[in-house]
């Protein structure tokens, strides 16, 4: 049996989130690295590679040194087997500037510890306000329709409540059949969606333009599923492409997280670097 295969018990669970929200109060090197496994390794958006934990104590000094007054507060999370996704909201100051984010924390425990952490949020934001030349995903990721209706459910889904199994396996059946569009159909006639590049909230038929021009963007790459946590209100999907960039091969990470009513989204958010992903599309 794996790690990732391997259940965190409850107990495990609260032992982790309770030092996760320490952390999040009292920010210190030291309050960060009680978070980790001796043989742990830690991912965040901007970094070349994945870090051990030698390197995590000169890496969170320098986020904390960069973001004056960081705090995190824990929203929302979901576990299973041996991983938990975290939904928290961030905030400090950088640059004299008051700054707030959300973020989702993709965490693989053994025991009450990190073994692999991955943090899922966009730079764009922040760093725009400090750089206005930041390049953007803006003009090419915007749907182009907005108008429209949800389309109607189809097939196996249409008639009944979908479990987050399902929706997970309906999403990536979409993605493998080049027909992601096709993701609309879990939405409710009410539901949104928010990702980065758009202006803010789309709903109707924009649901399914975002998904077209989010495969355009990816160049024929394809969304495959990573790992996922949920139940019957909330679901978190970790999703993991290589997208073809003209500087070379770009492997892009992706968590959405969907709410959700009666089987159907309601609201659902994506997270993903999109600063990396602009720079790596640029020409070379």
């Amino acid at each position: 049996m794996t790690r990732a295969e391997r259940a965190a018990s409850p107990e495990e669970r609260s032992a982790f989130l309770k030092r996760f929200e320490r952390f999040g109060s009292a920010p210190s090197v030291e309050t960060y690295l009680a978070l980790f496994h001796p043989e742990g390794r830690l991912y965040d958006e901007g970094m070349e590679r994945p870090i051990g934990v030698s390197e995590i104590p000169a890496h969170i000094a320098g986020v904390l040194a960069l973001v004056r007054d960081f705090r995190m507060h824990i929203e929302r999370w979901r576990a299973r087997d041996a991983r938990v996704f975290v939904e928290a909201h961030n905030s400090g100051e950088v640059a004299g500037m008051s700054v707030a984010w959300r973020a989702v924390y993709r965490i693989e425990l053994e025991g009450s510890l990190v073994r692999d952490g991955r943090r899922y949020f966009d730079r764009a934001p922040l760093l725009a306000r400090l750089d206005p030349t930041t390049p953007t995903l803006d003009a090419a990721h915007a749907p182009h329709e907005r108008g429209g209706p949800v389309p109607p459910p189809r097939g196996a889904v249409a008639a009944r409540e979908v479990a987050p199994g399902e929706i997970v396996g309906e999403c990536t059946r979409a993605w493998r059949e080049d027909r992601p569009e096709a993701i609309a159909e879990l939405f409710r006639e009410d539901g949104s969606l928010l990702a980065p590049g758009l202006p803010g909230p789309v709903g109707g038929g924009g649901i399914a333009a975002y998904y077209r021009r989010l495969a355009a963007l990816l160049g024929g790459a394809r969304l495959a599923p990573r790992s996922w946590a949920g139940d019957g209100s909330l679901l978190f999907v970790e999703w993991q492409a290589d997208v073809p960039t003209p500087n070379g091969v770009y492997a892009l990470g992706l968590v959405d997280r969907f709410d959700l009513v009666r089987g159907r989204v309601l609201a659902a958010r994506s997270y993903f670097e999109s600063v990396a992903l602009a720079r790596a599309l640029q020409p070379g």
